[in-house]
């Protein structure tokens, strides 16, 4: 089984003003430090017009329950890889977070859809897979409420930062 998230955020911007905020390395930095990481490394940041691609190599605190400390860890590494591309008028995006050496991934698809001159859709689907007998459901659906917590900490920034650049 697997445990799923999606949602929709509603930006009073452009699709087009959020791709160019995707592209710039400073809004990468900064996202990363609001979101509470204890570090983060940009392994690969390479935007463009038509294509973004980014690997970003963080350690973030783990906010879990005692059994999935167990598995987890108290701060857990993640490797998450970002592949965007346009799409229709709006922007796509290959999800791809990896827990090295933990039995946890997600995967999943973003878009940023326009819905006027100056407003988008930001589309997150998510899928959370823990490879853990007996447990792994368990271990799922706290990722899943820690993913959540984190998007909305991110749509915050995203917002904020838009307002202002």
């Amino acid at each position: 089984m697997s445990k799923k998230i999606s949602r929709v955020d509603k930006y009073d911007a452009s699709a087009d003003a959020i791709w160019a905020m995707l592209g710039e390395r400073e809004y990468v930095d900064q996202k990363y430090q609001a979101l509470g990481d204890i570090s983060t490394s940009v392994e690969n940041f390479e935007p463009g017009e038509e294509a973004t691609s980014l690997t970003v190599d963080r350690q973030v605190p783990a906010d879990l329950p005692d059994f999935a400390k167990k598995i987890m860890g108290d701060t857990n590494r993640i490797v998450q890889q970002e592949s965007w591309k346009a799409s229709g008028g709006g922007y796509v995006c290959d999800l791809k977070i990896e827990f090295p050496g933990k039995p946890l991934h997600v995967t999943g698809r973003l878009e940023v859809k326009p819905t006027g001159d100056s407003s988008a859709d930001w589309h997150v689907d998510m899928d959370i897979k823990a490879s853990i007998p007996l447990v792994g459901g368990k271990l799922e659906g706290v990722v899943q409420k820690e993913t959540l917590a984190s998007l909305d900490k991110e749509y915050a920034f995203n917002s904020e930062w838009l307002a202002n650049h």
